[in-house]
């Protein structure tokens, strides 16, 4: 069974909670991230860290839950989400920032052109907050969602991306601060989805959040903030012996989000 949220909801639910106008293309937000926002921040964030750790899906979450406690104890709510066909990561996260279908965002297919319809990105930056988007070199998240007025930080791989993004987080200029890691997703194609060496990269993923949201709340003692960890696909072990994703299967589809909300003090 595919889960009943939708990933063209993420831009939504970040916009309302940062109240700004959502991207034109988006879905409604996601009334659970709504209620968090309202009930634990008086209905507004005016931080927003979002992690985007590449290729982490549902099952995973529900076979190694014990891996993903020092996610969970920066976080209030766990959102079950369905991400788009063909489940590949250019597609997935042009989904997840425009709020739109891939047919009309535009990308169909793993390739990496620069989205030109309206992005959580533009909102932001037309609403007059000031964003950072932290990326790995020629990954989908460098390139999809670039040509807009906000900062760009591309780096050799995810080591610099987490150290650059709780550098900006402890310097506080930012209202929103997305960051992107891929080590799992590589992994998982060079071997298999539970190989010791995705392991290991799942977790390297999850002591970044660790460190980045610990980062967030330390930084933010005067702000109310929402902290988001935000996963694109699944995967599966592929009939050669490697992993993959690209299929619609739940393996592939379904993913799960965090949420968490940090009250100034």
């Amino acid at each position: 069974m595919m889960n009943s949220y939708s990933m063209t909801q993420l831009a939504a639910s970040v916009s309302k909670a940062m109240g700004i106008e959502a991207p034109e293309f988006s879905a409604a937000s996601i009334p659970s991230v709504d209620s968090l926002v309202q009930n634990r921040l008086g209905g507004k964030a005016d931080r927003v860290l979002i992690y985007n750790p590449d290729c982490i899906g549902h099952w995973f979450w529900q076979k190694y839950t014990e891996m993903f406690l020092p996610v969970e104890k920066h976080v209030q709510l766990a959102v079950p989400v369905a991400t788009v066909m063909p489940s590949v990561t250019p597609v997935c996260f042009g989904t997840m920032y425009t709020g739109a279908m891939p047919a009309v965002h535009g990308i169909r297919q793993y390739a990496k052109p620069v989205i030109k319809i309206d992005s959580l990105f533009d909102a932001a930056a037309r609403a007059g907050k000031k964003v950072a988007l932290v990326a790995v070199a020629d990954s989908s998240m460098a390139k999809i969602f670039a040509e807009r007025p906000i900062d760009y930080y591309i780096l050799p791989y995810d080591a610099d991306v987490t150290a650059k993004t709780a550098e900006l987080l402890k310097e506080d200029n930012y209202d929103l601060i997305v960051a992107y890691n891929q080590e799992y997703d590589d992994m998982i194609h060079t071997y298999t989805p539970e190989c010791p060496e995705a392991m290991a990269a799942a977790q390297h993923h999850i002591d970044a959040f660790d460190v980045l949201a610990t980062a967030a709340e330390e930084s933010w003692k005067e702000h109310n903030g929402l902290i988001v960890w935000a996963s694109d696909h699944g995967n599966h072990l592929d009939w050669d012996g490697h992993g993959n994703h690209g299929e619609y299967r739940e393996d592939d589809i379904n993913v799960i989000h965090f949420y968490g909300a940090v009250s100034a003090k």
